[in-house]
This record gives C-alpha cells, sequence and structure tokens, in this order.
C-alpha cells in the first residue's frame, strides 16, 4: 500500500510535468509536446508511447504486475500521460487517436485506484470524470464497466454502480465473472450499516432487492 504522503508527491509530480506539457500546447506545439511525453515515459516506467499503444490494456496491467501486484505509480504515470496524448489528437482533430488514449487512459486509472486507497479527493479522480465526460457519445466496453463498478461503489455512489452492473447482466447474463462481482458487491453493501447505506443514497431494503434480482438472472 502506498501512503497518501506519497500519494500526494506523485501528484504533484505529474501536475507539474503536464504543466509544460499544457505550455507547449498553448503555443501548438504539439509534435514537440508528443516527443516530451515519449522521453517523459521512457524514463519514469521504461515504455514508449508507441508501444504502450501498440498493445491491449489488459496485457499493459499484466506488465505493470510482474509479481501478481501492481505497480501503482507506474499506472497512474502512464494514464495521466495517455490522457494528455488524448487532448493533444482532440486539438488536432484526429478523434481516433484521442478516443483510443482516452480509453486506455481510463481504464488504467479505474485500476489503479481499485488497487489503491487514494484519497477522493485526489487529483486523479477528477481526470476520471474529464475521461468519462470526453467518452459520454460512445459506448463503454465491458472491461471499462465492470471496472466502473467498483470505481462508484468505492465513491459511495452504490445506486450508479449497481445500475452499471444490472446493463452489464443485461446483456451477458450467462457471464459467471460478472455474477460474481454482483455477488461480492452485495456481500460487501450488505456489511455495510444503515447509516453508511444511506450516505450512499442506498438502503438495506434496495440491497436485498437487488441480490434478488442478481439471483433470478442465476437462475
Amino acid at each position: 500500500m502506498i501512503n497518501k504522503d506519497y500519494i500526494l508527491r506523485l501528484a504533484e509530480r505529474i501536475g507539474r510535468e503536464l504543466a509544460l506539457i499544457l505550455g507547449l500546447r498553448k503555443f501548438n506545439k504539439y509534435e514537440e509536446a508528443l516527443i516530451y511525453i515519449d522521453d517523459l515515459l521512457l524514463k519514469t516506467v521504461g515504455l514508449t508511447s508507441r508501444f504502450i499503444n501498440s498493445i491491449s490494456e489488459e496485457t499493459l496491467l499484466q506488465m505493470l504486475s510482474p509479481l501478481g501486484t501492481l505497480n501503482v505509480e507506474a499506472c497512474l504515470w502512464i494514464a495521466a500521460m495517455l490522457k494528455a496524448e488524448g487532448e493533444i489528437y482532440e486539438e488536432q482533430g484526429k478523434d481516433n487517436e484521442r478516443y483510443y488514449r482516452y480509453l486506455k487512459a481510463l481504464c488504467l486509472y479505474l485500476e489503479a485506484l481499485q488497487r489503491e486507497p487514494i484519497e477522493s479527493d485526489s487529483d486523479f479522480y477528477g481526470d476520471v470524470e474529464e475521461l468519462l465526460a470526453a467518452l459520454e457519445d460512445y459506448e463503454l466496453p465491458e472491461y471499462i464497466k465492470s471496472r466502473l463498478v467498483g470505481y462508484y461503489e468505492r465513491l459511495g455512489e452504490y445506486g450508479q454502480a449497481e445500475d452499471i452492473l444490472f446493463e452489464l447482466l443485461e446483456v451477458q447474463p450467462d457471464n459467471v465473472g460478472l455474477i460474481e462481482l454482483g455477488r461480492a458487491f452485495y456481500a460487501r453493501l450488505l456489511a455495510k450499516s444503515d447509516a453508511d447505506l444511506l450516505a450512499g443514497n442506498f438502503s438495506r431494503e434496495e440491497v436485498e432487492d437487488g441480490l434478488k434480482q442478481l439471483r433470478k438472472i442465476e437462475q
């Protein structure tokens, strides 16, 4: 587990680099900004942008988890730089490049925030919300939506998490992984106090109703 102070320092370091990239963007120095990002990625995580963008999200996450534990720092660096690349391509009107970088950045952010108890007021959560807004016109793939269940649960937005869970199950009712995701989700909610559920605009009755729906789908 990474301590809170380290995460704050990491966010500050990333923020300083993003400020430099933004400065290049303001003067339309897009190629210089992309080269800077590539050099920074090589220096911080040992991977080039081209390589990162040539492999799938799942393959990348496996590479970032050599001993089964995600390198959260590297994951956050890559996510931030991919988002910055996406913003550059957006300003250039290159929608295809923008979309795939935003999608990969979102996946990495969601995975990192799920694995590490980062404070909800962190800039990283703000980045996730910006990416979700940027991708709102697209149908998000299952691997993103399944991670959003945990993301919204972590934020205490239990209804939103439940909505996404059943949206996924409506399309894939026989998906064992989604069923297990739902079981674990409701088990955690049942363990919470009524006050905690109420704080998330949820109730114990809603948890039990959701669990009943899940059991019907299983049958």
